[in-house]
């Protein structure tokens, strides 16, 4: 955890262990030059692509978590816990948070301070509220895993007192038609027909969705062939699609919609967008977006202060010199990393490197067991997207995961896991029914 730094090795500390911040300490820790440091306030990562299946109870507790103790002895870095509290970019140190215990509370670590040469800030994003009225005190959300498991033992409890009283519906609202609103709906659709086939539970047939957005289609950032094919396979499911509505205020049981009308919930989700950390307003000297995100110039590097980078969801980046922004996705984490990991080291030495250039490599979403809908780039000559549908896309998904994995333990190892992943799905309910 706080391995001794090496005689006169650059110190390089990454806040925030998602899927920027661990890639970039996995490949930069291999080195063996650097003396790398991860900070990050959970014991474990978890790839957040996955969190719906999580929320869905696709994915046991634990499941997909890599242990950061761990994964640190294994590929060169340390691994130092405790939320971020300041940035003091004069003495070059962070500030740390207590750390207890969890149920407990017992102390384990008091507050402190670590010393960097560079720093790499990568502490990602939460969902946006939007100032709407009830939202944060109503609505379930999923920016960690404890949040996700929190919302399946929620619908679980939901579904074992609705069994076998046939008046009794299930009613979830998600307000958000993004691919987390998406991906959530069709797997809560799977996951209770999983219940009915492995528990005995009321099936899909008992639950109503109502899935909200104030864009003008679900899927808003992809071609529009691609954003119908999505909701045709989700209206067939049953989900009720409202698009084009906001949500004024949310109470107890109910979001209030701004076309006036009502939808009454037994649980309600909030997947709209995402922001800024609040704690990044009083964090240290740095340009905010007007999202709360930190602007950093085209080699990655925070405006207005030295030796401070910023990468992923908390990073408000240009995706070309003088473009638009990078988007909040686990493609542009994956990218950012990458680039940070090979021109970090030589930026060091004091070479100028080139600038960040992202390259959007599509949009898939899952939409259930065996099939997905998405888009993949097409060459420089066209425009047009190339659609992609059904278990192809499935599968181009999947590789995601696989991907991330590869880049965290290596090939070897990933795809035992994938193996070991064939084997539970083989002999294991899909469903987690605790």
């Amino acid at each position: 955890m706080t391995a001794s730094k090496q005689e006169g090795a650059h110190t390089v500390v990454i806040v925030g262990g998602g899927a920027a911040g661990i890639e970039l300490a996995t490949r930069l820790g291999k080195r063996g030059d650097l003396d790398v440091a991860l900070v990050d306030r959970d014991p474990s990562h978890f790839w957040k692509p996955r969190l719906h299946e999580l929320a869905a109870g696709l994915l046991g507790d634990g499941e997909e978590a890599v242990p950061f103790l761990a994964h640190a002895q294994s590929h060169g870095y340390r691994y130092e816990p405790g939320a971020l509290r300041r940035v003091d970019t004069e003495a070059r140190t962070i500030e740390l948070e207590e750390v207890r215990l969890p149920q407990t509370d017992e102390l384990i670590l008091p507050p402190r301070a670590l010393s960097y040469d560079t720093l790499v800030l990568a502490f990602g994003s939460r969902v946006n509220d939007f100032g709407t009225p009830g939202v944060l005190d109503y609505c379930d959300m999923l920016d960690s895993p404890a949040q996700a498991v929190a919302l399946r033992r929620k619908i679980l409890a939901l579904a074992l007192r609705s069994a076998g009283d046939p008046t009794r519906r299930i009613s979830i609202g998600i307000v958000g038609a993004g691919a987390t609103g998406v991906e959530l709906a069709a797997e809560l659709h799977h996951a209770f027909n999983d219940m009915h086939r492995y528990g005995g539970l009321d099936s899909a047939s008992k639950l109503d969705i109502t899935l909200m957005d104030m864009a003008p289609r679900v899927l808003p950032a992809v071609d529009p062939r691609t954003s119908a094919s999505a909701q045709r396979i989700l209206e067939h499911m049953g989900v009720v699609v409202r698009v084009g509505v906001g949500v004024k205020s949310v109470e107890r049981g109910a979001f209030h919609l701004s076309d006036g009308s009502t939808i009454d919930c037994d649980i309600q989700v909030w997947a709209a967008g995402v922001t800024g950390h609040d704690m990044v307003q009083g964090l240290g000297p740095f340009q905010l977006s007007k999202d709360r995100r930190i602007v950093v110039d085209g080699r990655l590097a925070a405006q207005g202060v030295d030796h401070v980078y910023a990468i992923g969801d908390c990073a408000f980046a240009p995706a070309t010199p003088g473009g638009p922004s990078v988007p909040p996705t686990a493609q542009a984490a994956h990218q950012q990393a990458s680039y940070l990991s090979r021109t970090l080291p030589r930026a060091i030495l004091g070479e100028l490197v080139a600038p960040f250039t992202y390259h959007t490599k599509g949009t898939l979403v899952s939409l259930g067991e065996r099939q997905a809908t998405g888009e993949l780039p097409s060459g420089p000559r066209s425009k047009a997207p190339i659609p992609m549908r059904g278990w192809l896309a499935k599968m181009l998904y999947v590789s995601l995961q696989h991907m991330h994995r590869a880049t965290l333990h290596g090939w070897p190892r990933a795809t035992a896991l994938w193996l070991a992943d064939w084997l539970r799905n083989t002999t294991l309910p899909p469903v987690k029914l605790h």
